[in-house]
């Protein structure tokens, strides 16, 4: 069984609250499956979190909870375009020619890395 549940302003927009509900989940069996950015539906405003709030709710969910027990953060595309997942970005290109083959990301902790590692001198 999958579970599709909203980030709700005062409610489970918190790391701990929602940490709590996701392992929840996973106790009865139920895979956290998309945590939904509130839509933009009149008479919610109230309830809606900001979209870097999210982000940063899924960032602080690394590294507190299992891999099993995140679902995707999506928004729900005005207009009738689908779904899409707006997740914290941990991967950008490095380098001053942006090399497609060397990268920086950045750890549940926010420690910054590059890939693959950079040799050092000695």
């Amino acid at each position: 069984m999958l579970s599709q549940s909203v980030l709700l302003r005062g409610v489970n927009d918190d790391a701990a609250t929602l940490a709590e509900l996701l392992r929840s989940l996973v106790e009865c069996r139920i895979k956290p499956y998309y945590l939904h950015h509130g839509d933009l539906a009149p008479g919610t405003a109230h309830l809606r979190t900001t979209i870097p709030q999210g982000q940063a709710l899924m960032r602080a969910l690394q590294g507190r909870v299992s891999g099993l027990c995140q679902p995707a953060y999506v928004l729900d595309i005005p207009g009738g375009h689908g779904k899409s997942p707006i997740g914290p970005t941990y991967l950008r290109p490095a380098g001053a020619a942006c090399d497609a083959d060397s990268f920086e990301i950045e750890d549940f902790k926010g420690g910054r890395h590059f890939y693959p590692p950079q040799a050092t001198s000695e």
